[in-house]
């Protein structure tokens, strides 16, 4: 989990599609609602993992509704625009 993100992402986004016309999805260190809202203008999808699984260490088996008010959050700040996958 990061604090800043501050990788050029969109231009490795720009990149990869100049190459292939595929969905591109960003990650590896969003853990907040803002970070995602921010790489969501960049890619076609967000990936946020290692904060849900802290919150699952943390919390055990009593994380589902700390982990379920996390991603609303991220939809949220997100908006209409970009779906979250619960599978």
């Amino acid at each position: 989990m990061r604090q800043n993100i501050s990788t050029e992402v969109g231009e490795m986004v720009r990149l990869v599609k100049k190459t292939r016309d595929i969905p591109c999805a960003i990650g590896f260190g969003i853990s907040t609602p803002e970070q995602a809202a921010e790489m969501a203008r960049l890619a076609d999808g967000v990936i946020v993992g290692s904060a849900i699984v802290k919150m699952v260490e943390r919390y055990g088996t009593e994380c589902v509704p700390h982990v379920a008010e996390y991603v609303r959050s991220f939809r949220e700040a997100m908006g209409s625009g970009m779906s979250v996958r619960d599978n």
